[in-house]
């Protein structure tokens, strides 16, 4: 089910991909090796439909998704699965997520498109280092920049999941995606199971509630294309 490579072995054929992202913005191709040399980071191969669960040796990494697109869940002991993100190469945001963030749960990456994520140990940008302390720094500065939108996203999610009802959540959910898109027309990044798994709530249950919504003339939508055809709940 998983394939880890050692970025020894395969980082040559990435690194024009890899220097394109805003992870590694203003680093020239041999700040970009020095840096990948010091910091020995994992390079995860993951193909359409594989789901990848990160051992606890990944427990104090964090990764970027350079390739692909993919969906990030936290797993607890009993089995459940929460969505908490989809990321995809098309995303300015340079960091995938915190192992660390997860600790009380399992963490599992399920490629939705066949997606290449690179794996840093976070010690090796947050600890300084004199070889490497101005690349440091500048990793870090667009770290913070990149970090806006997924704290944002973060927020999003966490304000669907206090609404009350399903229907509100859809509603909320609804209502972020079009302020995003600035537009009332729209493709959601999730199945409609992923879509129940971020939203936690039963899949028919959401499934339902969007019926309702759609057959009142307030949505239409195949599959994960929506269009707001009324707009009383929602502005942007």
């Amino acid at each position: 089910m998983e394939e880890y490579f050692d970025i020894k072995n395969t980082y040559e054929k990435q690194l024009e991909l890899i220097l394109r992202h805003a992870l590694f913005s203003e680093f020239t191709m041999d700040e970009l090796r020095q840096f990948l040399e010091h910091a020995q980071p994992k390079l995860i191969d993951i193909h359409e439909g594989q789901v990848v669960r990160l051992s606890h040796d990944y427990s104090n990494h964090i990764g970027a998704v350079f390739s692909g697109q993919v969906i990030i869940y936290g797993v607890d002991y009993a089995g459940n699965r929460l969505l908490h993100k989809s990321l995809s190469d098309s995303q300015s945001s340079g960091t995938l997520f915190s192992v660390l963030d997860f600790e009380n749960t399992l963490v599992e990456i399920e490629g939705k498109t066949d997606s290449l994520i690179l794996m840093f140990d976070r010690d090796t940008i947050y600890v300084a280092d004199e070889q490497v302390v101005m690349l440091q720094h500048c990793l870090l500065v667009n770290m913070i920049n990149a970090q806006r939108a997924l704290f944002s996203d973060l927020s999003n999610h966490l304000y669907c999941l206090n609404q009350r009802s399903i229907r509100d959540k859809a509603l909320k959910f609804l209502q972020f995606c079009i302020a995003k898109n600035r537009s009332y027309e729209f493709d959601i990044p999730f199945s409609r199971e992923d879509l129940a798994d971020y939203l936690a709530v039963d899949r028919s249950a959401l499934s339902r509630s969007l019926g309702e919504l759609k057959r009142e003339g307030v949505i239409d939508f195949h599959k994960n294309h929506f269009k707001v055809l009324s707009t009383q709940f929602f502005t942007f």
